[in-house]
């Protein structure tokens, strides 16, 4: 970018630019015109001429248009209509005597010439004035381009952020002291070695600088059709959700390391020379406490896991062993009685009818602990695996709200890292409750895909569905976000589709790269 010129020093201001009576020069064309009426009047009385004459007839135009025109050149028609005017009043005598003397042809001849003079400076003052007024409007807007220009500068070197300008080409053409000190710009182009001056990097490629990945995101942004529309660090192209951001990129920034992530938009008016203003926005520090949240958030998840393991355990370890053995006394208090004996728990026993209630009351609550249980730690999940639990949970569904489910699968069914299981688990139980609660459901189709691009989930619905912002933005429900959340921290995303009437999916994807994590 070539420096600007410098607009502190006032420059002269051409005289058309102002009003006439502003300019002493003005003034002094007058006096000319005054010296010139002056010197005609002198000769005609000195020589004694004829003033019925023809050639002092024609002398007004003759003696005044030369003035008249400078006027109208340099002062617009206020000037030159000014001049013809302050030229008229000095031949007011000759019109008088004109009139006196009866000579009409005279008088008019006067009066001819005065509007030939007050028609020139009127056709040629608004010409000027004209082209006055556009070449202000130009100068005008040619001082606001250049202290945009100061401006932008100053902002440019003055940011603490390391800024590349790109051509289309790749090569990086400008770059700022940040980023010059940053990526060792200077250094690497005063190296005789690199055979490059010392412009800033204006040799250096942008693959170069910050990577062949970065960069390819970068430059993509910059040829394709929609490079204007957005930022290439905010796009999500990834029909599965997956972010596509252009990842932080390492730096060895006076020996320590930084994390840079690149950020782009066009500053070229013309596709003939497009460039691109990327910007490096330093997230060390916010790397650093986004990792550190997310490996809390993960322990916390772990703790939470290790929790209903343990509550699981303890309610089959202690409530349900002491309820069954309440019953177990129940029947033996029945076999005493010698009433007719029935099937409990595959052990034949009698219970008398006093004692039925108190039995069925001790059934159902021994069930609905097992159920408790099973909803914390579904013990088949450790033993059977995801596809097992899967099918449980939707049985379990069907038996309690009498919709139909189906399971089906997709690719070569495979064991998954305990920790992939447990979360997919998770949000799709999660999904099946919220059918159960809210979708007034009359079928769900569960289909769990093992496909060459990762493992896929989806939970799908025929109920009555909801409008995103009354479950997904009022921040009241924590299902929803919790699915997410839970998705994020194995390295997957959740898609939430949903229409009013239209029913529900929920679809879980995880990465092949992340499944064969252990």
């Amino acid at each position: 970018m070539n420096a600007p010129t410098d607009w502190s020093e006032p420059r002269p201001v051409a005289p058309s630019a102002r009003a006439p009576w502003t300019d002493s020069r003005f003034w002094l064309l007058q006096t000319v015109v005054l010296a010139l009426a002056l010197v005609r009047l002198a000769a005609t009385v000195g020589l004694n001429l004829d003033t019925s004459n023809l050639a002092l007839e024609v002398s007004t135009v003759v003696i005044f248009i030369i003035p008249v025109v400078i006027a109208a050149l340099y002062y617009g028609w206020w000037g030159g209509i000014a001049t013809v005017a302050w030229t008229t009043v000095l031949c007011v005598p000759r019109l008088a005597e004109a009139a006196d003397h009866g000579r009409t042809a005279a008088l008019w001849a006067e009066v001819l010439q005065l509007a030939v003079l007050a028609v020139a400076a009127l056709l040629i003052g608004r010409r000027v004035s004209a082209e006055t007024r556009v070449r202000d409007q130009a100068d005008t807007a040619r001082r606001a381009r250049v202290q945009a220009e100061l401006l932008y500068r100053d902002l440019f070197e003055s940011n603490q952020s390391p800024i590349l300008i790109v051509d289309a080409q790749g090569f990086v053409i400008e770059s700022n002291a940040s980023a010059d000190h940053a990526f060792r710009l200077r250094a690497r182009d005063a190296d005789p070695g690199d055979g490059g001056g010392t412009d800033s990097g204006r040799s250096r490629r942008l693959v170069d600088v910050i990577g062949a990945d970065a960069a390819s995101l970068v430059l993509t942004h910059l040829v394709s059709d929609d490079a204007g529309t957005g930022d290439v660090g905010q796009r999500n192209v990834d029909p599965s959700g997956a972010d596509d951001r252009v990842p932080p990129v390492p730096f060895d920034v006076s020996g320590q390391r930084v994390l840079y992530r690149p950020t782009a938009t066009l500053v070229g008016s013309t596709a003939t020379d497009r460039r691109m203003q990327v910007i490096f926005e330093d997230v060390t520090a916010e790397t650093r406490r986004h990792d550190l949240m997310e490996a809390y958030a993960g322990r916390v998840v772990l703790g939470q896991e290790e929790e209903r393991r343990h509550i699981a355990q303890e309610l089959h370890d202690g409530p349900l062993q002491t309820l069954i053995h309440l019953c177990r006394q129940i029947d033996s208090l029945g076999a005493n009685s010698g009433t007719p004996a029935r099937s409990v728990d595959d052990v034949t026993v009698g219970v008398p009818p006093s004692l039925a209630s108190l039995r069925t009351t001790v059934e159902e609550t021994v069930a609905e602990l097992r159920s408790i249980a099973r909803g914390l730690r579904p013990s088949v999940l450790d033993d059977l695996g995801l596809v097992a639990s899967l099918n449980q949970i939707l049985s379990d569904a069907s038996a309690r709200q009498g919709f139909e489910t189906s399971l089906s699968l997709g690719g070569d069914v495979a064991r998954l890292p305990p920790a992939i299981e447990l979360a997919v688990f998770r949000i799709a139980q999660e999904a099946i409750t919220n059918v159960e609660r809210h979708a007034e459901a009359g079928r769900v189709v569960v289909s769990l895909d093992f496909g060459d691009s990762g493992l896929r989930l989806r939970v799908q619905d025929d109920g009555v569905g909801f409008a995103r912002s009354d479950r997904l933005d009022d921040g009241q429900s924590l299902g929803l976000p919790g699915m997410s959340e839970r998705a994020r921290l194995i390295g997957g995303r959740v898609q939430i589709r949903s229409e009013v009437g239209q029913g529900t999916s929920v679809e879980v994807w995880v990465p092949t790269s992340v499944l064969g994590s252990p």
